[in-house]
Formats: C-alpha cells, sequence, structure tokens
C-alpha cells in the first residue's frame, strides 16, 4: 500500500497528540510530584482535573487527565536568564522550570526556545443576569425590547447572539449588574528571609570582523557600540584610517554578565552558630567555571563539631563519597545544613538535636593532609553561601580559595 506524504504527516501528527495529549496512564513508580513536573503542571491543577480524593492516591494503569497549560515560546536572548525572562514575562521563575522540565542548575542557553506560561482562558465573568425572559410564540428581539425598554444591540451584547433569530422557550437575559465582590483586608506580606541580588558585570572581549563592501570605520564602532579611535589603536591603523573588504579587524565589544547572589535580611527568625572554630581555606562559588557549594574550614585536629543550629539529623553516613563521612541536620524554615569530612559521628538518623550539640568530630579536608570540615547551607534545597548566615568572626581568614 502506499502513502502520501500528507498520509503520514496525518499519522505522525496524530501520535504526536497521541503523547502530548490530556491523558496519562500512570506508570509504576509514578507519584503526583514526579508527574507534574514531567507535563509542567501543578498537583494541586492534577487533583482538581481528576477529582481525586484525599489521600490522593495513584495507581500503575490509572488513567490521569492532564490540565492544558497555555503557553507562548521565548528564544533565549545573550545574556539573558531565568530571572530577566520571567520578570520580562511577569511570571515565577519556578512555573517556566516546571513547564519546561529543567533540571538543576537551571542553565539555559543562547537560542535555546522556552515555554513560557500565560494566564489566558482564566478570566471569570464579572457580571450576573438579574432579569431573564423565556421566549414566546411569535415574540422577537424588537418586541421583547420593547417590553422591558432595553436596546436590541444590548440583548444581542448580553446574551452573545450573532442574528436576530431567536426560538421559541429560549431563555435570554434582560438586565445583568457587575459581581459585588467583597474586598479582601490586605494582609502585610512576609518578606522572605532570603533574597537574590543581581550584579552587572559588563566585559570587553575582542572579536575578528571581516570587512564588508560598504563598510567604514564609524559604521563598525556605530554597530558594536565602540569608538573608531579604540578600533584605530587595536588594529594600529594610521590615519586616514583606510580600511578595504575582506580585511579582518579586532573589534572590542561589551559582553553583559548578571551574576545573581543570595542575601539575607535582617531579621532571620533564628541564627547558625559556626560549627567549629578556624580558618576557612576556600569559600563557595557557584558559576558556570566552578562549583563548591559550601565552605572549607581548616582547623585543629581531633575538634569537636557543633550543630549550627535546632534540627532533627536526616542523613548521617559515609555513602556519599565526595564528602567522606557526613551529616546533614534539617532545620525550620526549610533550611538544611551539611557538614562533610567527619572524622566520628556522635549522631544517627531522626535524631533530635540542639543549637551547639556536639555532633561528631573533624576528619580531613579532601586531597589534603589537614584537619578540618566541609560545612554547607540549603535554603528550599538550594544551596546558598553559609558566610551570608553566620555572624562575622574574628580570626576567620577568608581570603583564601
Amino acid at each position: 500500500m502506499k502513502f502520501s506524504i500528507n498520509h503520514i504527516f496525518l499519522v505522525l501528527l496524530l501520535f504526536v497528540f497521541s503523547v502530548f495529549g490530556e491523558e496519562y496512564i500512570v506508570k509504576p513508580g509514578d507519584s503526583l510530584d514526579k508527574i507534574s513536573k514531567k507535563f509542567g503542571v501543578s498537583i494541586g491543577d492534577l487533583i482538581r482535573e481528576n477529582d481525586l480524593k484525599r489521600p490522593y492516591t495513584i495507581y500503575p494503569g490509572q488513567r490521569l487527565k492532564i490540565p492544558q497549560v497555555n503557553y507562548i515560546l521565548h528564544k533565549v536572548k545573550y545574556g539573558e536568564n531565568l530571572s530577566l525572562i520571567a520578570q520580562k514575562y511577569k511570571v515565577p521563575v519556578s512555573e517556566i522550570i516546571k513547564l519546561n522540565r529543567l533540571k538543576k542548575p537551571y542553565i539555559i542557553r543562547t537560542g535555546q526556545v522556552l515555554k513560557i506560561p500565560t494566564k489566558e482562558g482564566k478570566r471569570e465573568s464579572k457580571t450576573v443576569c438579574v432579569q431573564k425572559h423565556k421566549v414566546k410564540s411569535g415574540e422577537s428581539l424588537i418586541t421583547i425590547a420593547k417590553k422591558y425598554r432595553v436596546w436590541v444591540r444590548d440583548l444581542k451584547r448580553i446574551n452573545n447572539l450573532k442574528g436576530d433569530k431567536i426560538k421559541v422557550g429560549q431563555i435570554l437575559c434582560i438586565r445583568e449588574e457587575k459581581k459585588k465582590v467583597a474586598k479582601k483586608t490586605k494582609k502585610a506580606k512576609k518578606e522572605p528571609d532570603v533574597y537574590v541580588k543581581q550584579k552587572k558585570i559588563v566585559r570587553k572581549k575582542i572579536i575578528r570582523y571581516r570587512v564588508k563592501s560598504g563598510d567604514s570605520l564609524s559604521k563598525i564602532a556605530q554597530r558594536y557600540g565602540t569608538t573608531v579611535r579604540e578600533i584605530a589603536r587595536l588594529n594600529n591603523l594610521k590615519k586616514p584610517y583606510t580600511i578595504y573588504p575582506g580585511q579582518r579587524l579586532k573589534i572590542p565589544k561589551k559582553v553583559v554578565y548578571i551574576e545573581e547572589e543570595i542575601v539575607k535580611r535582617k531579621s532571620v527568625p533564628f541564627g547558625f552558630i559556626w560549627p567549629v572554630n578556624g580558618k576557612i581555606v576556600k569559600n563557595f562559588v557557584n558559576n558556570s567555571k566552578m562549583r563548591h557549594l559550601g565552605i572549607d574550614i581548616e582547623t585543629e585536629c581531633n575538634e569537636k563539631v557543633k550543630a549550627a543550629e535546632d534540627g532533627k539529623v536526616i542523613f548521617a553516613g559515609d555513602s556519599i563519597k565526595a564528602y567522606g563521612r557526613l551529616i546533614v541536620i534539617k532545620h525550620s524554615n526549610n533550611f538544611n545544613t551539611v557538614y562533610g569530612h567527619i572524622d566520628q559521628i556522635f549522631v544517627k538518623d531522626g535524631q533530635l538535636i540542639k543549637k551547639g550539640d556536639v555532633i561528631g568530630t573533624v576528619g580531613f579536608l579532601n586531597n589534603t593532609d589537614k584537619c578540618g570540615i566541609y560545612f554547607g547551607i540549603r535554603k528550599n534545597t538550594v544551596p546558598v553561601d553559609p558566610l551570608v548566615f553566620l555572624s562575622d568572626k574574628s580570626g576567620l581568614d577568608k581570603s583564601k580559595n
């Protein structure tokens, strides 16, 4: 049997809709959280769409309706990041991450196409019908309009009528009024205890440019936001600065980088203490070139390690090789603290800890013969610089990396 190109395209189109349609068959190991992240929808929308009851149990083979998410496409431009894009479209960063199924550390690249969620289709009617009429035999829009002393055009608008035809028994709205919405008292917004501070950094980058027919130094300088003098200096050009098609020139180009830093507000509800006394030999770094998501503190051997804040031990062991023996403590306000390169562990999983309790002793820093620990802080599972939350301490050397 021969298939035309149109027939094959139709089959492929039907296949795409069968995979990405509004229905999903639950697989073993699935959870509402996994499915919500997979399709970029909220767990609440999944529950409402499928009328799930508490405790919201799902099972393999179950068919779930996936609520449709309206979105537009955005092509990532040079210098853009998720914060800038979210700010441009006035949507939360978390919704862009969910809709595009981005993985940590949420890196995007120039030219990448992102789906941006929109709020279309969620508008509710702000009016309510306060007077209705049931159409009787022989009536028309004109006679009904005269009876109630209203305009025919208003009847058409209110009832969404395109023509003059109406049916016997049809219910028409004669008058409508705006809904009375109860004014909500404004609650004081609770500011988060940390926020993201953005810093714009402008650097110069030298690129190679091949002169085209009709080019001049002034045109090239204007195009790249530089000056004729700067181009002439870089290329050792002498007056009258003659250039020719095909000539290669060095051009200084401005490149804008956005650095993000998590900053603590003054009124954090509780404070972290230093887990050990010592000096910082490696700082927190999180960029495209290097990732060290905590600080290394060098100290005396056999120094005791203390809990930085009240909490509950959620991990104590040595199954994560990069950190040696490791302790992780969960605190209030979605904070976790991480203590790596421990020699002796004095706590166990599930144990409740008070600030200042001894949880172990220091071991050796990674790939060195010096004693110390790795210390990290996570907020909502996101690594943050511990120095933002720890009080400044005299005698600590912060200059080493």
